[in-house]
């Protein structure tokens, strides 16, 4: 496993330390900072950058009014409520499921995560990548309204309903079961 910083390090963020990693437009920038836990309840009014942080959880009652990037970072838990203005980026963070009733704007990133299943329904404002997860299935009813990226995870069928307003990327699956109903905006490229 991975240590970012010495445990004598790694600290709770305070309300006044956060004070000192917010830039003139609101953005929470914490990457690469020793920092293990955020407040509950924290609303950024921009973007949260936690990319290559040891930071575990996200807190309960985040609002997020920018984007967020989790990329390369310790999370592995977004509580359900979450809020999320803009995209989500978790590339390469060891987050494990992916809660009904987390909101995003815009694109979700989930690539090279643990993240098995996604809640049923599920409504993506932008991209949806799931490539080298161990995915084996999407969700019912899954609405993506940008592109779908499944490469090189275990997705082999899709569900019976399922919408993609852009195109489909398989790199490389195979897969043995399309929906039958079916709503594609673009093409699909194998």
């Amino acid at each position: 496993m991975l240590s970012y910083a010495p445990a004598s390090f790694s600290q709770a963020l305070s309300y006044y330390q956060m004070l000192n990693h917010i830039d003139n437009y609101g953005n929470l920038d914490l990457r690469n900072k020793p920092y293990t836990r955020l407040q509950d309840g924290l609303e950024v009014k921009g973007n949260l950058l936690v990319a290559r942080s040891p930071i575990e959880r996200l807190p309960r009652g985040l609002k997020v009014e920018g984007s967020l990037d989790a990329s390369n970072s310790s999370v592995s838990y977004i509580a359900p409520g979450t809020y999320i203005r803009g995209f989500a980026n978790f590339l390469g963070a060891p987050l494990t499921q992916w809660p009904n009733g987390v909101r995003v704007g815009g694109y979700i990133n989930l690539t090279d995560t643990q993240v098995e299943m996604l809640p049923p329904h599920l409504r993506v404002k932008g991209d949806l990548s799931v490539i080298r997860t161990p995915m084996k299935t999407l969700p019912e009813g899954l609405v993506v309204e940008g592109d779908l990226y499944i490469g090189g995870s275990q997705i082999s069928t899709f569900p019976d309903i399922m919408t993609v307003n852009g195109n489909i990327f398989l790199g490389g699956n195979q897969i043995t079961k399309w929906p039958s109903e079916l709503n594609l905006g673009g093409a699909v490229a194998r």
